[in-house]
């Protein structure tokens, strides 16, 4: 089984994790909404391990995750209108589609879905690093999601690096995914209270 480590160990979870993604390996995390599993999205390598852990097919794009809007724009081309967009929805429980400026090993596409969720552990392993991470749910493809560490199933954690235990997620849903390219909702799942996600 992966090495298990508390989010209550904040400082113990966060060099781990560094280490962890740095070296090419698979985390899995707690985020707003789900557990996810992670590794850095610029590595082909990782990503294609991370891809045969989950038993994703190779055509499906896969998520990521960065640190703030700043970063976000640092690997998609925004205009105004989706900018304005996402500007006042995150960070939050959503995964928005948008163009990728570059290829990335995670898309056969210029399209990625781009998450900056309100769980800010990820998110500050992502800025240390400089990288986007996978963000993809901890579960076999096509099998139940988990809201708390011990709902992954045995074969994704034995596959992982690193776990980290931050308990339950906040929203214990997946992401509402929202795809600003063609202005409509994809998936309807958690909404912060108060948002407006109709297009």
């Amino acid at each position: 089984m992966a090495l298990t480590i508390p989010l209550s160990d904040h400082d113990t979870a966060f060099e781990a994790a560094l280490a962890a993604i740095s070296a090419g390996g698979t985390v899995a995390y707690p985020t707003d909404t789900l557990y996810g599993i992670g590794c850095d999205a610029t590595n082909a390598e990782a990503v294609k391990k991370l891809r045969k852990l989950k038993q994703r097919d190779s055509e499906k794009p896969l998520s990521i995750l960065v640190s703030d809007f700043a970063a976000l724009c640092s690997y998609c081309n925004l205009t105004s209108e989706q900018e304005k967009i996402v500007q006042e929805l995150l960070p939050g429980p959503y995964t928005f589609i948008l163009p990728l400026k570059k290829h990335l090993p995670v898309s056969k596409t210029l399209e990625i879905g781009i998450r900056v969720p309100e769980h800010a552990f990820m998110r500050a392993v992502s800025k240390q690093l400089n990288i986007p991470i996978v963000t993809t749910s901890a579960n076999l493809s096509g099998e139940k999601d988990a809201a708390e560490l011990s709902g992954i199933a045995r074969e994704i954690l034995s596959g992982c690096d690193l776990a980290i235990d931050g308990g339950k997620c906040k929203y214990a849903q997946a992401s509402t995914v929202i795809d600003l390219i063609r202005m409509k909702v994809l998936r309807k799942g958690a909404v912060r209270e108060g948002d407006r996600i109709e297009f």
